[in-house]
This record gives structure tokens, sequence and C-alpha cells, in this order.
């Protein structure tokens, strides 16, 4: 089988930010070739990023950039293009540019468009409207012009978080199915500890940008006796350094903007405890968690949205958004053994759900599943 791709970003982004992961899309070796239709004039070598493809032939077709002005002629050659690889699927990660690009192209071969989400976009939408209104501006254009359209034409809609789901059920009558990210177990479990990083250690790894909140883990380490390290790289980075500088805390705290994709495990294993005050009414349970949990780290995240819980329960500490309430919490966890090993055990066996090899399972049924309705 043949699988067209039309990621958020060019492929050289993932590559940079150390996202390149085994077969992430070719669950179980599926497929035999994969194309991506990237947004650039010019994008990777694939040498560089064939582990994504596991066994698959792997080719890019770069098709420069799209705006209001050619998209039309961008629709036509990506049509040309898609039509010469005659895929058996098509997918798309986002309900905008990318998304459209795919349903146009499902719709003029007939050939099933799957359709994932990683973000709940309304509650995006909301935070833009405070933060970037410009940006705000165009996602109102694309909800009322874009999305529906995407959404409605879909053959299959996976969900990475339940949080995702009422935004779907709002433009289409096409429920998701959650498949949550993948996250390989054994690699964590099994890390080796860096015996150079300071203990205990707190750990927090995410983008530095605002929905993270990494401020508030940062403020909550005036009250913790603990070492915290922020692996992470973003448009905050600047901003953060200097409220740590600031509170007098940068002989506790190292903001590392990166690290090898194939060493991060390594971090986790030398951590006593991960922590991360994300927004949970965009995100349900960001991957950062899933490979603290992977561990068999204790871990402090703040609670879902209502109704729309991971189930997380038990497995996890929840602390409220505040610096006051994570240093609570924090200190807890450090200063009860026993209860440190009871959230990190737990921890541990709930990411069994999340591991690679269940969720790659249920991401090539569907694949099958799709080709197997449109024939």
């Amino acid at each position: 089988m043949k699988l067209c791709v039309f990621p958020n970003d060019p492929i050289q982004a993932y590559y940079d930010k150390g996202e390149i992961k085994e077969r992430y899309y070719n669950p179980q070796n599926v497929f035999s070739e994969i194309h991506f239709i990237t947004l650039i004039d010019q994008d990777i070598e694939v040498s560089k990023i064939q582990v994504i493809g596991g066994k698959a032939k792997i080719v890019i077709h770069s098709v420069g950039k799209i705006n209001i002005k050619n998209r039309n002629k961008r629709l036509e050659d990506v049509i040309t293009i898609v039509k010469e690889i005659q895929p058996d699927v098509v997918r798309a990660y986002n309900p905008f540019i990318e998304g459209w690009l795919a349903a146009k192209c499902a719709k003029e071969l007939k050939i099933p468009f799957l359709l994932s989400l990683h973000t709940q976009y309304d509650s995006n939408r909301q935070i833009l409207k405070k933060t970037n209104f410009k940006k705000y501006l165009v996602l109102k254009y694309t909800e009322k012009f874009i999305e529906p359209y995407v959404l409605k034409s879909a053959d299959k809609i996976t969900a990475i978080y339940k949080i995702i789901e009422p935004y779907v059920l709002k433009h289409c009558h096409n429920k998701p199915e959650i498949l949550h990210n993948k996250v390989d177990c054994e690699k964590f479990a099994n890390a080796t500890a860096l015996e150079s990083l300071q203990k205990p250690l707190i750990l927090s790894v995410g983008a530095l940008i605002s929905v993270k909140n990494h401020e508030c883990v940062i403020q909550s380490m005036k009250n913790v006796n603990a070492n915290l390290m922020i692996i992470g790289n973003g448009l905050l980075y600047d901003e953060l350094q200097e409220l740590i500088i600031k509170n007098n805390l940068d002989n506790k705290i190292i903001l590392k903007k990166s690290v090898p994709h194939n060493e991060i495990q390594n971090y986790y294993k030398s951590a006593d405890i991960f922590a991360l005050a994300y927004n949970p009414e965009i995100e349900g349970i960001p991957m950062p968690v899933m490979e603290a949990m992977a561990t068999g780290l204790a871990i402090v995240i703040p609670p879902s949205k209502e109704n729309f819980s991971e189930k997380l329960e038990g497995s996890v500490v929840f602390a409220e958004s505040n610096p006051n309430s994570f240093a609570r919490s924090i200190n807890e966890l450090l200063d009860d053994e026993l209860l440190h090993k009871k959230f990190a055990d737990k921890a541990k066996i709930k990411a069994l759900e999340f591991d690679i090899e269940k969720i790659e399972k249920r991401e090539a049924e569907i694949y099958t599943e799709l080709v197997s309705i449109k024939n």
C-alpha cells in the first residue's frame, strides 16, 4: 500500500526539533511507499529521516509555499502529483491548509482521507485572542471557511486527547476515535541515569511557549529544596531565563534548549519527579508526561477539564496551576518515600496503555479498515 501525508510542517522542522521517531508514519510497516507533500521550496534529504517510514520507500514532494493568491494553482499542482503517486490513503494532521489540500486530493482520487488532530483548536483560538490578535483573526477565517470542510470530508478522524472531541462534534457528526500518542515504554524504562546531574532533580520537558506555563514550575522552586531542569526551546527562552535570575534561582534551575532524541530517556531516568503546568484545556496528556510515566517517575500536573478526563486519577498527582500548589505537591513527594514510590509505580503501569506496540497495532488496523471500505 501507498500513503500520502500532508504534515503540519516541513520534515526538516521535525528533524531540527529531534522529533524523528522510528516508524512514526508507518505503523507495523503496513506501507511500501510513503509520500510527503510539504509546503516549502526544498525539504530535507530522505536519508536523514528514513527511520520515520520504517521499511517503506520515502519520497518528499516539496511544492513551495501557499497563500491566498496562489492556492488554486498549488492545489492543481498537488493533485497532479498525488495522481501520479496513486496512494491508497491520504492523511493530514490539521484542519487548515494541509488538511484542505488532503481533502481535495482524496475527493478527486476517490480515496480515503484520515485526519488526525493533536490540538484543541477552539481553546487555542481563545488564547490567541488575548495574545496574538492577528493570528486569532486568521483562525476565525479558517473556522468559518476551511475547518468545517476538512472535518466533514474526513472518512475517519482520530484525536490524541479526549478534550479535542467537542471541537470536532461542533463542526461535524464524525465522532473522533481517541488514539493517544505512542511511547516506547521499554526504551524509557531501561534508560541509564546520568550521574553528573545533581539530586534531587525535578524535570520538566516542553516547548518554551505560553501554554506550557513553565513560569509556574519555576516560581514553585522558591519553596522547593531541589534542582529543576527544563528541557525545551522557544520564544520564551530569554524571558524565562530572566525570571530565573530575577528570583535568584539560577543556582538550582537549568534551561536546556535541546537534547538528542536518542538521549532524552536518560534525562528522565536521572530525575526524581516530573512536573509540567501545561494548559489542560488544550492538551490532554502531552508526550513528555507519557515519557515520564514510562520511565516510572512520580508526576505532578494540572487536573483535566471536567468531563474530558484522560483517566489519570491515581497514577499522577494533580496540582492547581499555581506555584504554591505545585510546590506543595512536589514537596509531599520528596518528603514521603512511600507516597513517591506509589505514584511512580502507578504511572509506569498506566503508561502501558500508550505503549508503541498497542497504539501502532490500532493505527495499522485503521488504515486497513479505511482501504477495505473504499474498495
